[in-house]
């Protein structure tokens, strides 16, 4: 298994894609809404689980029904 450093990303780069503060990012990844892991006391995210979350939330939204 190879790492690749640029696919891990820290919470304020995770922040910055969704236009939100670092304390919501932190605060999802709490509760477990967002996949990431700790390395020590620091958070990190795979760009794959951002993209997944983001996908997920879309699906989320309500339909409008066609008229």
């Amino acid at each position: 298994m190879c790492i690749v450093a640029s696919e891990y990303l820290e919470p304020k780069e995770v922040a910055q894609m969704l236009k939100v503060s670092v304390r919501t990012i932190t605060r999802l990844a709490e509760k477990g809404d967002l996949v990431g892991f700790k390395v020590g006391d620091l958070w990190r995210f795979r760009k794959s689980d951002i993209d997944a979350y983001v996908e997920g939330q879309l699906r989320k939204r309500p339909q409008k029904s066609e008229e």
